[in-house]
């Protein structure tokens, strides 16, 4: 199985990024990813200030061309395992996030791992690791991996999780996929700033498909489908991404719009994803049971 080291890291979604690997339609391979500090952020009295390089925050790993892929095509990405280690930070800073107003000063929590738990000061939680970062070069101007959009970057949606799978819209040929921040834990809006900010392995298939075409980035799971949008408010976001899951639901169930709209209204479930990047990203859950496929 091929493998992608972290020291292949792009800082921005770009198509004008060389690509480090290039895999076929149907192949697994293995990411290894850098935390969303370039590991410059290791012990609690690491932290935000002066000495830190803030032009390494949130790398991906990448970017990988997949052979074949086109514009107009949909990039699906399978998420079979996500290997984290053993020691990972939160970390808080004056201004970020909707209480960052009230933070005095920049603190990192150092937060360790073992046995499918993380340890929070005397607290024990349960490992949810899930993929922050993930998408493919856009087809205009170059995107910070630190902002989500149509394709994909950094949505910090907790479903990006083992078993999941991520269906992303394709700009330029062989997609140019890339991904990283992985967490170990995150809440549904990641109201601080940060989750458990982690290094990992991610071991992923890659598959073309041209059946589906998208304009947004959507997740699916065993039981839901997830339509995500990010936009510069909620409510930008909330409408970007209520009209594609409106849209889906007419489409897959031959219904009118209005009745796909009320679908929509009693049987799905409006989500956040993340409230403190450069865009906020929300996501519709649409139960699998109510979709004909």
């Amino acid at each position: 199985m091929k493998r992608l080291t972290r020291n292949h890291l792009i800082f921005a979604m770009d198509k004008q990024n060389q690509p480090v690997l290039y895999v076929d339609s149907g192949e697994r391979f293995i990411v290894e990813t850098e935390d969303c500090f370039s590991h410059q952020i290791v012990e609690s009295d690491d932290v935000l200030n002066d000495n830190f390089d803030y032009s390494r925050v949130n790398p991906a790993t990448g970017p990988i061309f997949v052979n074949g892929c086109q514009p107009g095509n949909t990039l699906k990405v399978t998420i079979h395992k996500i290997e984290v280690e053993s020691r990972g930070v939160v970390e808080v800073y004056p201004g970020w996030g909707p209480l960052g107003n009230k933070v005095e000063k920049a603190e990192t929590k150092v937060v360790s791992i073992s046995e499918g738990w993380a340890k929070f000061g005397k607290y024990l939680l349960p490992l949810h690791p899930m993929v922050g970062v993930i998408g493919v070069a856009p087809a205009g101007e170059a995107v910070l991996c630190g902002s989500p959009g149509p394709h994909g970057g950094n949505l910090d949606t907790v479903n990006l999780a083992e078993g999941a799978e991520i269906y992303l819209p394709v700009f330029v040929s062989g997609a140019k996929l890339a991904l990283g921040d992985i967490h170990a834990i995150m809440g549904d809006g990641e109201i601080c700033g940060t989750g458990v900010e982690i290094r990992a392995e991610v071991d992923i298939k890659v598959e073309i498909c041209k059946s589906w075409q998208l304009s947004i980035p959507v997740v699916k799971t065993k039981e839901s489908y997830f339509f995500i949008g990010s936009g510069r408010t909620v409510e930008d976001a909330i409408y970007i991404t209520a009209e594609e899951a409106v849209r889906f639901i007419q489409d897959r169930n031959n219904l009118s719009w209005t009745e796909a709209y009320m679908m929509a209204s009693i049987a799905t479930d409006l989500l956040f994803s993340q409230v403190v990047n450069p865009l906020k990203t929300v996501r519709i859950r649409i139960p699998r049971k109510i979709i004909d496929e």
